[in-house]
């Protein structure tokens, strides 16, 4: 099996082959270049992201555990307060102290207020143990009393003093905060003092949007999250991932360090950071891409540079190659032509470095074959020409002539019509054979021939045969060479009906551009063999027959003459085609082309 590749290479132009060598040897080195560059520098590029991605984690992170700590202080400043400690176990006594609870409860409020002065979005909810309550929120919006009925808030008993449940993400409890922020985080502590059982019970909330404006705002390129020990997002830029597990929990690699993941055929980066509390991470998804991306700006600024330059210098290459290859091409464009039969055309190449002497010495070898077929040609007419004088001095043409005409006169008139018809038939046979200035007859003419001959051969056989002629009206007025039916016919009567009754039919016409001749006889034909060896024979080259080829038979000296004849005057657009069929007959076409002045060859078999 072939190498495709080398068949491809092979078929191409040496133009081709030098153009396709200049663009590997350009374009090779640099991208290998490239690939070798960005391999070493692969590590390199993934560490610089992953510091880049880290640093915005950094800044998330200590967002996040600031936001967290604040909510820590405010439970620390509640608890550890003495003021605020006895005033909640004293309010939290049965029965309720009305008028205590009124001004006892405004300084609870007021310490409320205080610890979150300058802390947004951070809302504090104290439940004491006989359903007495205090907020920093209006209870319009939520009664703090439904915190008891969480399933979180009944674990809240079996904490030590300094223990805090860490309820985490939940819909915001405050109606007229859930369009704004829909979420919460929360955490609540039981305050005992020592005691058995709590005094008090403290909630806090903070809003998840701060957290979220955050990681929209610091970490836009990339998906920053907020999550529990369990991997349950706590805060998310999309709304709709809070509460559900994040993805690639499972992916986590160690604090701080990069995990790369290929995420819709693009690569991306996984880091995480711990808070100081309760298991809680903070997680980056960062697009690779967007990581590197200055500098993979810069370098693709230097690939495009780098690419028009080598474009350049391609277009330049090609026009020098093509300006060096144009004589070449020239040269092969005139050899071409050449090989058509078109002998007259030149290169015109001219310089003094090889391509011109090479266009030069190739000219002059043209001058010359042109010369020598000249003389060639001219050899071979007047050697025609002599063998036609040869043949027809075998008689004295004139003297039979004359007398053929006295004795169909006296003939004529004792009243012998007939014989005197048949001498007629052989007198104009005769003069077709003496006039030797017309090398080429009008078809009607060779037609009038063929019809004496097949009279003259109906007198002298018993048997006659039937002939019969279609001309096409368009046919009549072609010239061809003299003598081109009567032997086809001769060859139809003597090898094709065996000299015996039958009909020969003459049919000429003309199509795409050629002059069609047929002679048809319905004589015993040809088997297989015979007519292959035929085919065989009259498909080679003229000049390699020679008499002693032929087996009898179709192939005999008239009709071995036509074919030969014509194929000297017309050479390879002159063809022969015979067909035969055993006991139906055959058929012998010949197919002369006709120029555009209408004649079938004249002013060509003229010129040769």
């Amino acid at each position: 099996m072939r190498n495709p590749i080398r068949t491809f290479l092979q078929r191409l132009s040496l133009r081709r082959k030098i153009k396709i060598s200049i663009v590997v040897c350009l374009i090779a080195p640099p991208i290998i270049a490239i690939q070798v560059s960005n391999y070493f520098t692969r590590d390199v590029m993934r560490e610089q992201a992953a510091t880049y991605a880290r640093e915005s984690l950094d800044a998330a992170n200590l967002f996040t555990t600031d936001l967290i700590n604040s909510m820590i202080y405010i439970t620390n400043n509640i608890q550890f307060d003495s003021e605020t400690t006895s005033l909640l176990k004293r309010l939290g006594k049965k029965p309720v102290d009305e008028t205590a609870l009124v001004i006892d409860g405004q300084k609870v409020t007021n310490k409320l207020e205080a610890v979150v002065l300058s802390k947004d979005h951070i809302y504090v909810s104290i439940v004491l143990p006989n359903g007495e309550f205090f907020t920093n929120y209006s209870v319009a919006d939520f009664n703090p009393l439904r915190f008891q009925s969480e399933p979180w808030f009944r674990k809240l008993d079996s904490l030590n003093d300094y223990d805090i449940y860490w309820v985490g993400a939940h819909p915001t409890y405050l109606a007229y905060r859930q369009k704004d922020s829909p979420y919460m985080i929360t955490m609540a502590r039981a305050l005992r003092a020592g005691a058995p059982k709590p005094y008090a019970y403290l909630v806090v909330s903070v809003e998840e949007r701060p957290i979220q404006n955050f990681f929209n705002k610091y970490a836009s390129s990339q998906r920053m999250v907020l999550m529990d020990a369990k991997g349950r997002i706590m805060a998310s830029p999309d709304n709709k991932q809070v509460g559900s597990p994040f993805e690639y929990f499972s992916s986590l690699a160690g604090d701080g360090e990069a995990r790369f993941l290929m995420l819709d055929r693009q690569q991306y980066m996984l880091l995480s950071e711990p808070l100081p509390f309760s298991g809680w991470r903070v997680a980056s998804l960062v697009p690779y891409e967007n990581a590197i991306g200055k500098i993979q700006r810069i370098r693709e600024y230097d690939y495009m540079f780098q690419f028009a330059f080598l474009l350049i210098f391609i277009v330049f290459l090609f026009w020098l190659v093509s300006r060096i290859m144009k004589p070449m091409l020239a040269l092969a464009k005139v050899a071409a032509s050449v090989k058509t039969g078109m002998l007259g055309v030149r290169t015109n190449i001219r310089g003094a470095d090889e391509a011109g002497r090479l266009g030069q010495v190739f000219d002059q070898m043209l001058d010359r074959i042109e010369a020598m077929i000249r003389q060639i040609t001219e050899e071979q007419a007047r050697k025609r020409k002599v063998e036609l004088e040869l043949l027809q001095a075998q008689i004295n043409p004139h003297f039979l002539f004359n007398l053929l005409n006295s004795i169909r006169l006296k003939i004529q008139m004792k009243g012998d019509r007939e014989s005197a018809d048949i001498i007629a038939s052989l007198s104009r046979l005769l003069r077709m054979t003496i006039n030797r200035n017309n090398e080429f007859l009008p078809v009607h003419q060779e037609v009038e021939t063929a019809q004496h001959y097949v009279k003259l051969m109906n007198v002298r056989h018993n048997q006659k045969i039937q002939f019969e002629t279609h001309v096409a009206s368009d046919a009549m007025l072609e010239h061809i060479p003299r003598f081109t039916f009567q032997p086809l016919v001769e060859n139809a009567f003597i090898h094709g009906l065996k000299q015996k009754h039958g009909r020969v039919e003459l049919s000429v016409w003309k199509e795409n551009g050629e002059l069609v001749i047929s002679v048809k006889d319905d004589g015993g034909g040809m088997e297989e063999d015979t007519l292959a060896a035929i085919r065989d024979r009259f498909g080679r080259d003229p000049e390699r027959d020679r008499p002693e080829d032929a087996k009898g038979g179709i192939t005999g000296i008239g009709l071995k003459n036509v074919h030969e004849r014509l194929a000297m005057i017309y050479g390879s657009r002159f063809r022969m085609t015979v067909d035969s069929r055993l006991r139906q007959g055959t058929e012998i076409q010949l197919h002369i082309p006709t120029n555009a002045g209408g004649e079938a060859g004249h002013v060509q078999g003229s010129a040769r």
